[in-house]
């Protein structure tokens, strides 16, 4: 449990520190609110853009795979959780563990058109779908516990306390 929050505590003190490093004088003092993403429909199509490329371009110099710093940022942004934090959350490992029965993604009923032949689309593969919905439940956990509580030190405190997060990976 103590690691698992000083993990926690590790990736909210690595965003305040990005974020102090990006906008300068402009500082967060502590709202939850400056953790929660912001809505994009004030901004150009370009500065939306480079702040995509700037946080995947930090994740992977810092070693994370293209496909995962892509996929990590794509559903921050549906998941309403600020894209940085996300990062810094994926860098330490925590995440809400994995359904213990796996997962499927094998189609219900067989391809019925007999001119689309099942071959060209074939299923993701499955550690890609269990990723993307391990990303998917701890983002939308984090988000309930930033939303839940005023402090964010005690949101990461309680995420870290859940029964289902550990450090699993991503």
């Amino acid at each position: 449990m103590a690691e698992r929050e000083e993990r926690a505590q590790h990736a909210l003190e690595a965003f305040r520190e990005r974020r102090r490093r990006r906008r300068a004088d402009d500082t967060w003092f502590g709202s939850a609110e400056g953790l929660l993403a912001a809505e994009d429909a004030e901004l150009d199509a370009a500065t939306v853009a480079r702040r995509r490329m700037d946080v995947v371009e930090e994740a992977q110099a810092e070693g994370m795979s293209p496909e995962l710093a892509e996929m990590m940022y794509d559903i921050a942004r549906e998941e309403g959780l600020d894209p940085a934090l996300a990062h810094e959350l994926v860098r330490s490992g925590l995440g809400v563990a994995p359904p213990p029965e796996g997962v499927v993604n094998a189609a219900e009923q067989p391809s019925s058109d007999k001119y689309y032949p099942t071959w060209l689309l074939p299923a993701t593969a499955p550690d890609d779908v269990l990723r993307e919905r391990m990303l998917r439940l701890s983002f939308r956990r984090m988000r309930g516990k930033l939303e839940a509580h005023s402090d964010p030190v005690e949101a990461f405190r309680a995420y870290a306390r859940e029964p289902d997060v550990g450090l699993h990976g991503f």
